[in-house]
């Protein structure tokens, strides 16, 4: 008689300190991988699960509710450097690396590009799924591969920049669904001489009248405008930007101005079309949310992107604040908001077509 197939999994898992809201929920099934031969040994089990969902760092996530599937909680640690010129690097990094503590890593080693991407949360395997941007920059531009475990097939899968059909805080791999892939590792290319991006007003005013900026003056400025703007997870609970940046038409866009005139919302061309990506924290703000608080839940008084949740359990509660701010913004404005953030729960049915 063969030796019995070791299992990981375990049953009923409290997941409140593996997200960043900090609500309470509890995984029916949880697994922790810490190597690629540990998923392929503890596959078939995992396929068995027909609901999964990959956890990373748990700061782009809202648990509403018990979650009835399988967590997968990838542990994928280590940083190599596959190749190097005079010009450029390229590095293969871990999924579950730290994102910010892997762009302090490049600052330090000469590897220039990701200073804008200073302080956002979460790990470097989220980066590519969410195509995580930020102050002028998105992670795309310096991506060129993803290492993916297909765990509806059960094989690795290389995806190429142009595979993963990057878009603004989508791609792919976000498109295919929780469950479907598990990023392994990143490769990124990253510039030896810095090709510094001052294009976002913030820092485009800051460094105004200096004849020359370096990467660890953008990226402490990235860092500073980041801490007085937006709360430190481990200070109070939050997943960052809960809503995206809407797009609007040309003539959507007009017709606010007119009303609004103090309208805050930058021109992009999207299939050659004219569009405007309008701030949604403005929209927030001047719908009059910023800093209001309901119960034990509110949206941040510094950054209306920001819901915030200062000791409530319950993340439906959350929610419902998510959904009130969008039906008044789109009462106010004819926008509808989409949310950047994922939510997880038995409720999730219901609001599939909500944006949310």
């Amino acid at each position: 008689m063969g030796t019995p197939t070791l299992t990981c999994i375990s049953t009923n898992v409290a997941l409140h300190k593996l997200n960043t809201f900090n609500v309470k929920a509890f995984a029916t099934s949880f697994i922790q991988i810490d190597s690629l031969q540990q998923l392929k040994s503890n596959y078939p089990e995992i396929a068995a699960c027909s609901e999964r969902f990959v956890l990373g760092g748990g700061s782009n996530l809202l648990f509403i509710s018990d979650y009835s599937g399988l967590v997968i909680y990838p542990q994928l640690k280590g940083i190599q450097v596959i190749a190097e010129d005079s010009r450029q690097v390229t590095l293969r990094v871990a999924a579950s690396e730290v994102w910010h503590e892997f762009v302090c890593y490049c600052l330090d080693k000469g590897y220039f590009g990701l200073e804008n991407l200073a302080l956002i949360p979460g790990t470097v395997g989220a980066a590519p799924v969410q195509n995580i941007g930020a102050y002028g920059v998105e992670v795309e531009s310096f991506i060129t591969l993803v290492e993916c475990f297909d765990l509806n097939r059960g094989e690795m899968v290389s995806l190429s920049h142009d595979d993963c059909q990057f878009a603004y805080r989508d791609s792919l791999i976000k498109r295919a669904g929780q469950g479907h892939y598990l990023v392994t590792s990143v490769e990124f290319v990253l510039a030896k001489n810095p090709e510094l991006v001052l294009t976002y007003k913030p820092l485009k005013e800051y460094f105004a009248n200096q004849s020359s900026v370096t990467p660890q003056q953008v990226f402490d400025r990235v860092c500073q405008i980041r801490a007085e703007k937006l709360p430190d997870p481990k200070l109070l609970a939050n997943a960052g930007s809960f809503f995206k940046n809407p797009l609007v038409t040309e003539q959507h866009y007009l017709r606010l101005k007119k009303s609004f005139p103090e309208l805050v919302a930058y021109p992009v061309v999207t299939d050659a079309k004219s569009e405007y990506k309008v701030a949604a924290g403005w929209l927030i703000e001047t719908a009059g949310f910023k800093g209001k608080v309901v119960g034990k839940v509110g949206v941040h008084k510094h950054q209306a992107l920001v819901l915030v949740n200062y000791t409530d359990d319950d993340g439906s509660n959350i929610l419902a604040l998510a959904q009130t701010i969008m039906q008044a913004v789109k009462q106010m404005f004819d926008i509808e908001l989409k949310a950047e953030v994922r939510v997880l729960g038995q409720l999730v049915e219901k609001t599939k077509n909500s944006g949310l």
